[in-house]
């Protein structure tokens, strides 16, 4: 709880002006937003300008934001939209492996790969086996359409509930539940021969 107002005070600092309370926003909130872009538009460096822009267009408008409790959201909302705009404007989405997207989502650091390498050989083999169907789900993930591609990863990687949902892709809740069972349809039948 005390987490929570303290990103309130920083954000209601932000609000006031306060350049080095939005530095500290932008630090908390960054990997999301990034974890959201990337996911979307499955580009390492598409996916870091749209986080540079989404914080540069939360910090020219943070003081039309009535609630700091709002914050997240919006700036999810701000972040998808920058996500379609640039999908839009693609002629086709590019195809992107899954190496490609395990590379750029920078899972562990080196000093962790060191420890799994320094386990027992059947931890490393598990560890191995995890990683790999981590691997796969991001894959299906990746492959499925922009518009379920968007519920699943607001939904289960960034953790907002179903209203939430709604909220930052501006559509009706009926309509995210709908997406995110069709989404989980299609992500068992992709992934019931590899898991």
């Amino acid at each position: 709880m005390q987490k929570d107002n303290d990103i309130q005070e920083l954000i209601n600092r932000s609000r006031s002006g306060d350049r080095v309370a939005y530095q500290k926003v932008f630090e908390r909130f960054h990997r999301t937003v990034y974890s959201l872009a990337i996911h979307l538009v499955q580009n390492p460096d598409d996916a870091d300008d749209i986080t540079q822009e989404a914080f540069l267009r939360a910090w020219e408008r943070i003081k039309q934001l009535t609630s700091p409790h709002a914050f997240r959201n919006w700036l999810l909302t701000i972040t998808v939209n920058l996500a379609r705009s640039l999908l839009r404007k693609r002629t086709s989405e590019p195809v992107v492996t899954a190496a490609d997207l395990w590379e750029s989502a920078d899972w562990e650091s080196e000093q962790e790969e060191e420890k799994i390498l320094e386990q027992p050989t059947p931890d490393i083999i598990n560890e191995a086996e995890e990683r790999e169907k981590i691997r796969l789900i991001h894959q299906a993930v990746a492959a499925l359409p922009l518009f379920f591609r968007e519920v699943v990863i607001l939904h289960y990687f960034e953790g907002l509930d179903i209203g939430e949902v709604a909220q930052v892709l501006k559509i009706p809740v009926g309509t995210v539940k709908s997406r995110l069972a069709r989404a989980r349809q299609r992500l068992r039948d992709a992934l019931a021969d590899l898991l």
